[in-house]
């Protein structure tokens, strides 16, 4: 798999594939076994202050599924519980046993004493590993201690904590921060005066999983009955790690660590089109195991070698450079419309129904001839082309991939609204 090598901060990966800091990286032996199924990097679950007490609750993990597939998980689960001494001599015998696998420690401190993140990333220099990873970014448990999110929710403590890591390390410093913010660009500006070497977007999302409806509590409920704001995960969540991404890429320039919601080498993809150079999986590994990265090298190899790249780091992109702001978007617009492909439509209603009742009523069902003659007529979609905006809808809905495709009508922009759209028409 030579083709999948990588490199990041300094280090070559075999692939791109990274354990992220959660119970998948629990113990030592979690880490080797995921070496051994072939992960290239892993970072170890994150680890406290010596003095500072970590017990968990039960239960502290659920998942929200929809059509029989994990969408989004809730955790409720603190940094690791295990004592720094047990972990330190574990990190000794992964470093001996696996040289060419990337071995990153995860350390988290309080936001107004930097004498903890010193001590850590000292003790993790010690032991040899590649790059010391920053949690600032747990959104729960930890915020109350003066750790985790609320680390990253201040710019000042942000450069702060930074700096004093960097000063004390003899490794890349990787940044790791919160998505709860009203402005991560101001946050990753911050790491990168303090000197970090890459950041790590995203942490979990603040968030509460659901409600059982009939037993009248949370899905995610201790003794049947409460549950706190916890970290949502998984597939749900991409769309906010994309977007992430590509706001730390475009206010720092560094190496960005992607992860959230990568669950297919098609979401990793993305996240390498977007700017990120590693990938980070975890709630994808606690549904299905570490087994998965062997799809995800087999797809990407594919991908490869279908689009023409000979290394992953021909795929990392520049499309952060292309998320802009609606102002920009507007000059750029066109007068788009629907082109349906009759061949392919099924005439399932789906867009008519979705155009009529939230948007334009620009569409309608006809009667063409059937494919085979002894079928008659049959439904396809049709569009009313003055009606169209070209708001993609219809494009969004419909079940049959490329049936409906938008193009360049060369008209004038803006769109006019039609008349019945555009006044009254209430009786």
């Amino acid at each position: 798999m030579s083709k999948l090598k990588t490199h990041f901060l300094g280090f070559e990966l075999e692939n791109p594939w990274c354990v992220a800091s959660a119970p998948p990286a629990a113990t030592g032996e979690l880490m080797a076994r995921a070496f051994d199924m072939g992960w290239a990097a892993a970072i170890m679950k994150t680890v406290g202050p010596v003095e500072e007490p970590i017990i968990n609750v039960a239960p502290r993990i659920h998942t929200y599924k929809r059509w029989n597939r994990e969408i989004a998980m809730q955790n409720i689960e603190l940094i690791t519980d295990r004592k720094l001494s047990v972990w330190l001599e574990e990190l000794k015998i992964l470093r001996k046993r696996y040289p060419k696998k990337m071995i990153i420690g995860s350390i988290m401190g309080p936001g107004h004493d930097m004498d903890p993140w010193i001590i850590l990333v000292q003790e993790m220099n010690k032991i040899g590993c590649n790059a010391v990873e920053l949690n600032l970014g747990c959104p729960h448990g930890m915020p109350e201690r003066d750790m985790g999110s609320i680390c990253s929710q201040d710019p000042a403590i942000t450069e702060n904590i930074v700096r004093a890591a960097k000063s004390a390390s003899k490794v890349p410093i990787l940044t790791k921060l919160t998505p709860n913010v009203t402005n991560l660009k101001s946050i990753a500006a911050a790491a990168k005066r303090g000197g970090t070497d890459g950041i790590t977007v995203i942490n979990t999302v603040n968030g509460i999983i659901g409600v059982d409806i009939w037993k009248r509590q949370p899905h995610l409920a201790v003794n049947h009955q409460y549950t706190a704001v916890g970290g949502i995960s998984g597939l749900a969540v991409k769309p906010i790690g994309l977007k992430c991404v590509a706001e730390c890429k475009q206010e720092t320039g560094l190496p960005i660590s992607g992860v959230g919601g990568i669950s297919t080498w098609e979401d990793g993809v993305e996240y390498l089109l977007m700017g990120a150079v590693m990938l980070q999986v975890c709630t994808e590994i606690m549904i299905r195991g570490f087994k998965i990265v062997s799809d995800l090298n087999k797809g990407l190899e594919k991908y490869m070698a279908e689009m023409g790249y000979s290394s992953v780091e021909n795929i990392v992109g520049d499309l952060h450079t292309h998320v802009t702001s609606f102002d920009y978007l507007l000059k750029q617009s066109k007068s788009e419309k629907i082109k349906i492909n009759e061949d392919t439509c099924t005439g399932c209603n789906i867009c008519v129904v979705s155009c009529d009742d939230a948007g334009y009523q620009a569409l309608q069902l006809k009667q063409v001839p059937s494919k085979e003659r002894t079928k008659g007529m049959r439904n396809v979609a049709e569009l009313k082309y003055d009606h169209c905006t070209g708001c993609n809808l219809c494009v969004a809905v419909c079940p049959v991939p490329d049936c409906m495709t938008m193009y360049d009508s060369q008209e004038s922009f803006p769109y006019e609204l039609h008349k019945s759209y555009a006044e009254i028409t209430l009786t």
